[in-house]
């Protein structure tokens, strides 16, 4: 049962910061409303609190468009658009706390750092940073982010209140998944009372989706499956259906969690084929099963309740794993799991 906030050492991220010349934050593939959210406080912390001038931001995917809305994101470079990697003082991962999740075309600007930081909340950190600043128990890397500013007196201004908001919002799914917790609400309570508007900021983030997710999201509802006893809700995507649909993978987000909105339902994922051609998938428990540790087996990881892999097999053949790996999971609990 969580007590409290893990402690983290922020003076040293504090030193580190006071120290660098130079700072370039990195997010995961895939960029989502938490991850955008950290980067763009981030920014603001480094700039308004350190005065540093040379400040980049880094998400290989770019931003989705439903945090397009967000001041300063458009100056967040992709892998498209990015410099090359030149020297920098400090490397800063939000959000992830591992290489390969900034994506492999990063690579060249963590080999020019002079020191890499990691702000996270996911429990498959595996310490890769020379400061790793982790809590598994925290609902974000927003909520960390803002009580990192919180323990260097940062001024919090109407902009990074948003940004932090966004980011907190996203990751409790509105408030309502597990990681929903006291600390969370008194966060928030204080980012409202900074300039955050929680009106405007959900309107954007849930409400400003392209008619593409709605047509995938109708497909996925069809096309789900679910094991005879009801517990397991799956479903596959190829390339092809996103094709019809004129889809894109940021069309996908959120749907995982559409899947498991039914009584018996205990873990619900998604495994679809992504425009590089690789298999990606998306786990979400209910409360009993730990799909951050199937996914740790499948080469990801993430939470326990909420987790994702990708991988370079065929989409049936990691569906098949993804089954088999839940039904003895499932079995361990309750035994023999239907089929």
């Amino acid at each position: 049962m969580r007590t409290g906030p893990v402690e983290l050492d922020f003076d040293a991220l504090d030193e580190l910061f006071a120290k660098a010349e130079s700072v370039s934050v990195f997010c995961h593939i895939n960029a989502d409303g938490d991850a955008i959210g950290a980067m763009l406080a981030m920014e603001l912390i480094l700039k308004n609190h350190y005065k540093k001038n040379d400040v980049k931001l880094f998400s290989r995917d770019g931003v989705p468009e439903f945090m397009k809305f967000l001041p300063g994101a458009e100056n967040i470079y992709d892998a498209k658009n990015a410099p090359v990697a030149a020297d920098v003082d400090v490397a800063l991962l939000v959000d992830c706390g591992t290489a390969k999740r900034i994506g492999r075309e990063f690579s060249g600007h963590l080999e020019k750092a002079g020191k890499i930081a990691v702000v996270d909340h996911h429990v498959t950190d595996g310490g890769f940073g020379d400061l790793n600043l982790t809590d598994p128990d925290a609902s974000s890397a927003c909520e960390v982010v803002y009580r990192f500013a919180e323990s260097i007196a940062a001024v919090i201004d109407p902009d990074t209140a948003t940004y932090l908001y966004a980011g907190i919002m996203y990751d409790t799914g509105r408030f309502i998944h597990s990681n929903t917790t006291p600390e969370v609400f008194r966060i928030c309570a204080e980012l409202v009372a900074a300039g955050a508007k929680p009106g405007e900021i959900a309107e954007n983030v849930f409400n400003n989706r392209a008619l593409s997710h709605l047509k995938l999201l109708g497909y996925s509802l069809s096309n789900m499956e679910i094991t005879g006893d009801g517990k397991i809700a799956y479903l596959l995507i190829p390339r092809t259906i996103y094709d019809e649909l004129g889809a894109t993978d940021e069309d996908n987000e959120g749907i995982v969690e559409q899947l498991g909105a039914y009584r018996e339902c205990e873990v619900h994922t998604t495994i679809t084929e992504t425009a590089d051609g690789r298999t990606r998938v998306s786990m979400r428990s209910t409360g009993r099963i730990n799909v951050g540790s199937i996914c740790a087996e499948l080469g990801g990881g993430g939470h326990v309740f909420a987790a994702g892999a990708r991988s370079d097999d065929p989409l049936e053949e990691v569906a098949r794993r993804v089954l088999e790996k839940t039904r003895a999971a499932l079995a361990a609990l309750d035994g023999t799991v239907e089929k």
